[in-house]
């Protein structure tokens, strides 16, 4: 990564993010003004309206695009001469825009009547036809009201009372309480109010908007409108489906254009001036950095001067971070995503959880079948990405884009890949399926309980009974990271000139080593002056570079590590538990496929499969975040990959539309 520091004429700022944006490789950076007489670049009254402007325009699109339902699987429409000032992307926004605002306000205006009918429609369709008689009387007064069922006749009593009698009631059930309906003479209704009230009570009325129509007529209108709205809905969905079918790629290339526009303005609010000339700083990968001068050189001659120097990894902590790793390696990037990226000048460890992660899933998981499958998740996966479609994991709420379910389908392959070389190893095919079938001559089999011979290929390791060799990998691959840690922390405290690093990393893998030796040893009786030795150099090694980091808890540091190592003895356990539930799974297919003549071998691979399925939804996210976890854990924590962060390297450069 290099630096930039660009000094121009205030009258080319415009024209040089112009060009910055359009080579897409600079990163710009807020520039400091200093001591120097410099000020905080200010745009000029006309630029910040524009800005103003824009900023309306993104926003308006934004909304728009999530009102309609645009996803990120449609595309940018590229046809048609696109505008390029605010006023004009403004106008074609309004045009789609006045048309969606429309039939969203009478599609939230729908559903407030059909939220008003839903909640008065079934009380009134019971009392209608007591409450229409009542109004169409010109002496009688009718109430209705909700009372709980064990009080109406308390209630009603007490209404008697302070009516004088002249009152006749009618009730009738709803769920746990009751309806009451109250008749009296018309100049008796302000006092029967006042008596409901008494109790607590309201009268229950008409919606607002049918009050006018009395109970008859507005139960008949809402009963029609109950039929009517639902369609409506479903209609002004179609219109709005319309429109972001017709409409929706040019708002996405109208927000784009306005999105360039309002990040060239923003960028000026990172710059620094002075009387007459202004100056940004930014940040260029190394390889394009000769490209970007010389586009520079030639646009602007003499007018703009552009300084330039190699990021310094030892000092330039704030140097943006371009992880550069092979084609097969990028994939795996998206797990590193999860964290902020490493500091610059930092080890990158992304190769490591390429070459780890689907290893260690791979002898987790162990199984021909499973790996079949996975890798058919993976070839829909990348199908789908191809075709620009996103998916949805559904109750999860997640959303794939289309331009990750590549690089994550690759991941799934490599994954599929070593679960299908490790399930030969284990001779597993949706658990011991192929130990059975076919029958008499299996594809696999074990001398562990038949003759050599037995069925076509001899099983190389049978985890669910030979427990040493993957009990001894798991370690093996526990002593190779733990100790690769360090000495990673070692290498890169050394290129930093950094010595408490350089020690600390010399120490623990010395100390490590001598634990590792010395255990081993001891479990196979190895034990000699030779090797004895050998731990007592290790631990003098470990002792001095503790007390030269000034580091006492190196100490704690060595027994913590110690169990690290320990700890990839998950890799084993975790494997073991998912075979012998496979296992489970197949023999008790196997043992249903036995019970009936015809059905029963149907039966049984049907019941064989759901239990493989539930079994493998249940424990899947295990099998992921175990290997996951030894990396980002035991792993990363050795050579300090969350000490130090870095930020990413974030160009400034056109999103698409017109610029």
């Amino acid at each position: 990564m290099d630096q930039l520091l660009l000094v121009g004429r205030k009258r080319s700022v415009q024209d040089v993010l112009v060009s910055l944006q359009s080579l897409g490789v600079v990163q710009v950076d807020r520039l400091d003004p200093g001591d120097e007489g410099l000020r905080r670049f200010q745009p000029s009254e006309v630029d910040l309206e524009r800005k103003a402007n824009w900023d309306r325009a993104v926003g308006r699109s934004t909304f728009l695009l999530e009102a309609l339902g645009v996803g990120d699987e449609v595309p940018v429409s590229g046809k048609g001469d696109l505008p390029v000032d605010a006023a004009s992307v403004a106008e074609r926004i309004d045009a789609v825009g006045d048309q969606v605002d429309a039939l969203l306000a009478e599609r939230a205006a729908v559903a407030d009547e059909l939220a008003v009918i839903e909640a008065h429609l079934p009380v009134f369709r019971d009392l209608a036809p007591t409450l229409a008689q009542l109004e169409s009387s010109r002496y009688l007064y009718g109430a209705a009201t909700l009372v709980g069922s064990e009080a109406v006749e308390a209630v009603s009593a007490d209404l008697r009372a302070s009516l004088d009698g002249h009152v006749a009631f009618e009730t009738r059930p709803r769920g746990k309480q009751t309806l009451l309906v109250v008749a009296v003479p018309r100049a008796e209704a302000t006092a029967l109010r006042a008596a409901l009230a008494k109790h607590g009570l309201a009268e229950i009325q008409l919606p607002e908007r049918y009050r006018a129509l009395g109970t008859a007529k507005a139960v008949h209108t809402m009963e029609e409108r109950y039929q009517a709205l639902p369609k409506r809905r479903a209609a002004i969905a179609e219109e709005l489906d319309k429109l972001a079918l017709q409409h929706g790629p040019r708002l996405k290339a109208l927000r784009l254009t306005a999105r360039n526009h309002q990040a060239r303005l923003e960028r000026m609010l990172d710059l620094v001036e002075g009387s007459y000339a202004f100056a940004l700083k930014g940040w260029v990968p190394s390889a394009d950095r000769p490209r970007v001068v010389e586009a520079l050189r030639k646009q602007f001659g003499d007018d703009v001067q552009v300084r330039h120097r190699p990021a310094d990894e030892h000092h330039d902590h704030d140097a943006p971070v371009q992880l550069q790793n092979a084609p097969w390696v990028r994939p795996f990037q998206g797990l590193l995503s999860l964290f902020a990226p490493p500091a610059y000048g930092s080890f990158d460890p992304t190769w490591t959880l390429a070459v780890f992660f689907p290893l260690f899933f791979g002898i987790v998981v162990g199984d021909i079948g499973f790996g079949l499958m996975f890798a058919g998740i993976a070839w829909f996966m990348r199908r789908r990405g191809q075709a620009g479609r996103s998916l949805s994991l559904g109750p999860l709420g997640i959303v794939i884009k289309p331009q990750a379910l590549k690089p994550i389908s690759t991941v799934i392959f490599w994954a599929a890949g070593w679960s299908i070389v490790w399930g030969y190893v284990y001779g597993e095919f949706f658990g011991n399926f192929l130990e059975y079938w076919p029958k008499g001559r299996p594809i696999f089999y074990t001398t562990l309980h038949h003759d050599p011979g037995y069925g076509l290929i001899e099983i190389l390791l049978f985890r669910v009974e030979v427990f040493t060799p993957l009990l001894l990998l798991s370690i093996g691959f526990g002593v190779l990271q733990v100790l690769g840690g360090w000495v990673i922390r070692a290498v890169y405290g050394f290129r930093h000139n950094d010595m408490k690093h350089v020690y600390e990393g010399v120490g623990m893998f010395a100390g490590i080593a001598a634990i590792v030796i010395f255990a081993a040893a001891f479990l196979t009786d190895g034990l000699n002056p030779v090797v004895n030795g050998v731990v007592a150099i290790g631990f003098v090694v470990f002792l001095i570079c503790a007390v030269l980091a000034k580091m006492p808890l190196m100490l704690v540091e060595l027994i913590s590590n110690s169990g690290n190592i320990l700890s990839y003895l998950r890799l084993f356990a975790v494997g073991l538990s998912a075979a012998l539930v496979a296992a489970l799974a197949t023999n008790l297919g196997f043992a249903v496929s036995g019970t009936l003549p015809i059905i029963g071998p149907i039966l049984g691979i049907a019941v064989a499969l759901l239990v493989h399925l539930v079994a493998l939804a249940l424990t899947m996210i295990g099998h992921t975040l175990q290997p996951l976890r030894l990396q980002y854990v035991e792993f990363f924590t050795k050579f300090g990959f969350y000490e130090a962060s870095g930020r990413p390297f974030e160009p400034f450069k056109l999103l698409g539309g017109k610029s």
